[in-house]
């Protein structure tokens, strides 16, 4: 299994951070790095992936965060499986017993592919925005809600 590394900045980056997100933000499509030091300067070509990697690592390190990478054939123990879904493990205990995210036994402990578990947290994400419209879409076919697209002018 590959090694695991948290990346944690130090409160002294975190002002140069924030000025590298935003460099990065600034320029969603550029994917091109330019490296420097005292004898050259050279040019490497990013693929777009990585790109979008470094720019969601740096906007989450300008905040203060911790960052790790995972990749989707990690297996993940319960806990960190219940911690990404920020829900509690007895919780995503019964989305595993339910069959809501696959898993498999190693002894007797459940091990959950990071695959797997990003493929329940999109459809139920998914599922929660799907809901959120419908309950706006009522609610304002009933006068109960205003949407943003409707502004009331005062004469």
């Amino acid at each position: 299994m590959p090694e695991q590394v948290l990346i944690a900045p130090e409160k002294r980056d975190i002002e140069t951070i924030k000025r590298v997100a935003g460099d990065l933000v600034a320029r969603p499509n550029q994917n091109r790095l330019v490296l420097m030091d005292d004898a050259q300067r050279d040019a490497v070509e990013l693929p777009a992936p990585l790109v979008r990697v470094l720019m969601e690592a740096a906007k989450q390190l300008a905040q203060g965060h911790s960052v790790a990478i995972l990749h989707y054939e990690e297996e993940l123990t319960t806990q960190q499986a219940a911690d990404l879904l920020q829900v509690s493990r007895p919780f995503l205990i019964k989305l595993l017993e339910t069959g809501h995210i696959q898993y498999h036994l190693v002894g007797s402990h459940r091990r959950i592919r990071m695959g797997d578990l990003m493929k329940y947290k999109q459809n139920r994400d998914r599922l929660r925005k799907n809901r959120i419209n419908e309950m706006v879409r009522v609610s304002e076919s009933m006068g109960l809600y205003e949407s943003d697209d409707f502004v009331k002018r005062e004469p």
